[in-house]
């Protein structure tokens, strides 16, 4: 599959997925540590690669600090979840999109300031 043809939504929904479930187990056996270091970068606003990242080093943290609250199950989650944040960033647009994005933003902004008639 070539990275034009590559659709980033079920890799998307499969994060929310695994996440999701991890959010679940942890409520389920008050796995308050886990817990926490989830809900600081979970839900995610947005898929851009800021965020993934920030998921994806946060979990890595928990892993690595206390590795030891996490069961079979959890640990084979979080390596999926790894898994599904790599491929998402293999074939996340270049920062060139996202400046892009802003840019556009602004001149919407600004446009719509002008059609109000309010001056910046």
């Amino acid at each position: 599959m070539s990275a034009d043809s590559f659709d980033p939504k079920p890799a998307a929904e499969q994060i929310d997925a695994i996440c999701l479930r991890l959010f679940d187990s942890w409520c389920d056996s008050r796995n308050v540590i886990s817990l926490t270091f989830l809900l600081r970068c979970w839900p995610l606003i947005s898929m851009d690669a800021a965020s993934l990242r920030r998921l994806c080093n946060t979990l890595g943290e928990l892993r690595e600090s206390n590795g030891n609250v996490l069961d079979e199950k959890q640990a084979e989650l979080l390596a999926e979840l790894n898994q599904c944040i790599d491929d998402l960033q293999v074939h996340a647009p270049e920062d060139r999109a996202i400046i892009r994005q802003s840019r556009d933003r602004a001149w919407a902004t600004s446009k719509l300031l002008r059609l109000c008639r309010i001056e910046p």
